[in-house]
């Protein structure tokens, strides 16, 4: 059985027992999840060779129940995504007339599957102070959004983050560790200000 927690963002995946591991290994094994390629026929090759894999990993994700709620919510949830054009992640694959199986072999869809495997991808070390600035995400109070903030927009210039990309995978953080949806959107906020 596959199970999984949340413990530093990253998604723990591990086997109770022997049955399904060579499966499992298979499917995973045989997904490329760089988004980036040296050139345009690499990536090709890629997400034509990606497509069957990520079917089967993903089917066997679901089956277990191995995708953390609030990072399905991230794909699904129309109010966990800025921006000018409304709708999920999910609906703006569709939108743009991409659905079924498609979405999922879709080129675009491994920034998401990457989400769902590993949660924010940030430095350790960023995890770690910004866990210790926040504390118990249960008791953190609106007040201290701004300390926070600030605190966040210094990581990334100490840790010199893209700032394109900073504050999504900082929101991304924040819903992981059980911060509301309005105290992430605020700190996503106060680090897109980073210049």
């Amino acid at each position: 059985m596959l199970t999984a927690r949340i413990k530093n963002s990253k998604l723990r995946l591990w086997r109770s027992t022997t049955s399904s591991l060579p499966r499992r290994k298979l499917a995973f094994s045989k997904v490329d999840l760089r988004y980036r390629h040296q050139n345009h026929d690499e990536g090709c090759a890629a997400c034509l060779a990606n497509q069957e894999p990520i079917l089967a990993l993903l089917k066997l994700l679901s089956a277990r129940r191995a995708i953390p709620d609030v990072r399905l919510s991230y794909w699904n949830d129309a109010n966990r995504r800025s921006g000018s054009i409304k709708g999920s992640r999910k609906g703006l694959f569709e939108r743009n007339g991409c659905t079924g199986p498609d979405i999922y072999t879709h080129p675009h869809f491994l920034e998401h599957l990457r989400y769902f495997l590993f949660g924010a991808e940030l430095p350790d070390a960023v995890v770690k102070e910004f866990e210790k600035k926040v504390g118990n995400p249960e008791w953190v109070l609106s007040s201290e959004i701004i300390p926070i903030g600030k605190a966040a927009r210094d990581l990334t210039r100490r840790y010199r983050l893209d700032i394109a990309e900073a504050p999504e995978e900082l929101f991304k953080l924040c819903l992981d560790m059980g911060l509301g949806l309005s105290l992430a959107e605020a700190i996503m906020r106060s680090v897109k200000q980073v210049r």
